[in-house]
């Protein structure tokens, strides 16, 4: 029951976080210095090769595929509740980055830009808060990092761990570096990404209360 509480205190920590900064990008607070840190970053020109990369990493085609790739491994595996699971998490997730943008209908720094689905527009306008590409790779890391912890060989998990936190804080960081997004769009869908991690674990967690121990014996 205490971790469950602790999964709910974290993600409601988090919601509160991501409605404060969302409050204040209404209010026009975070303007200043989000053109400041878009400023200096976009000179950067010299990581703008690197950050593309990235970017494409943390696209919807590329987080897809990975996706339908760990869900098939999982229902192969006979591992049905981290499946449903994970197929909550990135589904909800995806859905719950749609319904924020249409709430708060952000435009971009850059110019307006439709969504678009393996090369075809969907004729939508892609609406900057919160940034998808950052709730996507968060999402899917977080659920890859808490999946480490089930790995029998160490040195594995650790460089899974290095991997997806490296991974968590260069695909964001491309988005701002590319001018497609504020930095207040990927601060608050870290803090949303984190929160609906922590809701969907907090509903499965009883399913889990053995996991870690079955997989080590």
């Amino acid at each position: 029951m205490r971790g469950k509480n602790r999964y709910l205190n974290i993600s409601i920590a988090c919601l509160l976080l991501f409605i404060i900064t969302a409050e204040l990008v209404k209010l026009g607070a975070t303007h200043a210095v989000d053109l400041f840190i878009r400023e200096i970053i976009t000179d950067a020109s010299i990581i703008l090769s690197f950050m593309k990369v990235m970017t494409e990493i943390g696209s919807s085609e590329a987080i897809l595929l990975v996706t339908i790739l760990l869900l098939v491994w999982l229902w192969l595996m006979s591992e049905r509740t981290l499946f449903w699971f994970f197929s909550l998490l990135s589904a909800g997730g995806v859905l719950l980055n749609f319904g924020l943008k249409l709430l708060y209908q952000r435009e971009r720094p850059g110019e307006e830009r439709e969504i678009e689905v393996f090369g075809s527009s969907l004729d939508l306008i892609s609406y900057s808060f919160p940034s998808g590409h950052t709730m996507r790779s968060v999402i899917l890391f977080l659920f890859v990092i808490y999946v480490t912890k089930c790995l029998t060989k160490k040195w594995i998990a650790e460089l899974v761990f290095i991997v997806s936190i490296f991974l968590i804080i260069s695909i964001p960081l491309s988005r701002v570096v590319l001018d497609v997004h504020y930095t207040s769009d990927i601060v608050a869908a870290i803090f949303i990404s984190i929160s609906w991690f922590y809701v969907c674990l907090f509903l499965f967690e009883k399913k889990f209360s053995n996991y870690g121990t079955k997989k080590t014996n």
